[in-house]
């Protein structure tokens, strides 16, 4: 290269690097954005739900796409779509005796059909079915009742409409359908609005925007703009928090980092490339608790047990990150069965052990398979999850002044090593156990 375009190259680079920092420097958060943030993640577990249409087929949230279906005849479901069972206040019972703190519902999901009576679309929402209940109303006002916090789950992405400009997801329905960018982001406004308006949600869960997006070799190249600054702004104005599912570095106004089917920084799925862990506002992993399926899917009888998702709770919050583990109810209003039975037992173990989840932060010891930990103060949580795993050494500030099992029944001592290391031996409570935590507090 040239030295004086090597110079231009420099200084160009300089100058967004300022840019990027004064980008960051601009944006400060408001007092009661801290406060929400920070009530956000001493939540620790929350249930996701992802419910549509699509759960009449019962194959999944992404049938219109995946199925290759004609879109205008998967939108005739409409006027099939009659949950007969659905009972919100049943829903959110089963939600608090798990322990969750928290609901996010897909408000809209991708193939574009509201779960409210919205009155800025097309005639593709709930009051146009034969259902005709307000579905979001029932649940907000369910969560309330009971002191869950309710989420909106709202889909960038639109299998529906005429005027979103179709990526690489949605050229499946849509063709390339150019769109129109500027009436498609006045109706998401309006909507979202509409949303925050009735309801009152905790925060905004983004999702779809990496359709227009791709990483190689640490590089992002998106292909539309999607003026989020302005789609934040009207959201922080209505005290609402924002998150965006992109699988993309986080943004300066989104206030809560998420990682899908991943714990935060491993990128084990691999949608998260380059995705370092932000460690100033919340973290949330969401995973599902049917297997490598979000909607309702009929055929799929594999679940994660209360072994798997009460380690999954323990894992992300030693990681200082909250866990949402998604649910799919079927086309009468129905959870699964077997998710019930799950959540059940899952909030057995959260009423013993709930001290060391809610309102923690890591532990910083034990990142491990079998042990991991979480802190509140001077009292430290080892977390035990694998069953065979008696002992567990590590480097200890400080001295021990209490040692003993929290709340299941088993024992544990500690003995301090020339090393400076401690070591705790656990005695298990039964061999059926499953993560048994041990609670120390350290002076």
């Amino acid at each position: 290269m040239k030295e004086p375009m090597m110079k231009k190259t420099i200084h160009l680079a300089a100058a967004l690097v300022l840019g990027t920092f004064a980008l960051h420097a601009a944006y400060k958060p408001e007092q009661w954005n801290l406060e929400a943030r920070q009530k956000f993640a001493a939540q620790r577990f929350g249930v996701f739900i992802h419910w549509g249409l699509y759960a009449n087929y019962a194959q999944g949230e992404w049938y219109l796409q995946q199925g290759k279906l004609d879109e205008k005849a998967y939108s005739r479901m409409m006027h099939g779509f009659c949950p007969s069972k659905f009972d919100a206040k049943e829903w959110v019972r089963v939600f608090k005796d798990a322990g969750a703190k928290y609901v996010t519902i897909t408000s809209r999901h991708h193939d574009g059909f509201s779960l409210w009576p919205t009155k800025v679309d097309d005639g593709y929402n709930i009051a146009l079915t034969p259902f005709k209940r307000d579905i979001l109303g029932e649940l907000a006002e369910a969560c309330k009742e009971e002191g869950l916090q309710l989420n909106f789950y709202y889909s960038l992405m639109d299998w529906h409409r005429k005027d979103y400009p179709a990526g690489a997801a949605a050229k499946a329905v849509l063709g390339d359908q150019k769109g129109d960018y500027a009436s498609y982001k006045a109706f998401m406004l309006a909507q979202i609005t509409e949303l925050i308006d009735s309801y009152r949600p905790g925060n905004i869960w983004f999702d779809g925007e990496w359709e227009h997006a791709k990483c190689k070799d640490g590089k992002w190249t998106r292909t539309l703009d999607w003026e989020f600054d302005s789609i934040y702004d009207l959201i922080h104005s209505k005290k609402t928090l924002v998150a965006n599912n992109n699988h993309q570095p986080i943004r300066p106004k989104e206030d809560i980092q998420l990682f899908e089917r991943d714990l935060p920084g491993e990128n084990g799925a691999g949608f998260s490339p380059n995705q370092t862990v932000a460690h100033d506002r919340p973290v949330e992993q969401c995973d599902v608790i049917q297997d490598n399926v979000w909607g309702y899917k009929i055929g799929e009888k594999k679940f994660r047990t209360a072994e798997d998702v009460v380690a999954m709770v323990a894992r992300a919050a030693a990681r200082d990150a909250n866990l949402l583990m998604n649910i799919g109810p079927d086309g009468s209003g129905q959870l699964p069965s077997r998710a019930v039975e799950v959540l059940k037992d899952v909030g057995v173990w959260m009423r013993r052990n709930g001290e060391s989840i809610y309102g923690t932060t890591a532990g910083g010891v034990g990142l491990l398979k079998d042990v991991v930990s979480t802190r509140r103060g001077n009292v430290l949580y080892l977390h035990f999850i694998t069953p065979g795993v008696t002992k567990f050494a590590f480097r200890l500030n400080g001295e021990v002044v209490a040692c003993d099992c929290l709340a299941d029944g088993g024992k544990a001592s500690v003995e301090r090593m020339p090393s400076g290391d401690a070591v705790v031996t656990l005695e298990r409570p039964g061999k059926d156990a499953f993560d048994v935590v041990v609670k120390l507090v350290v002076k």
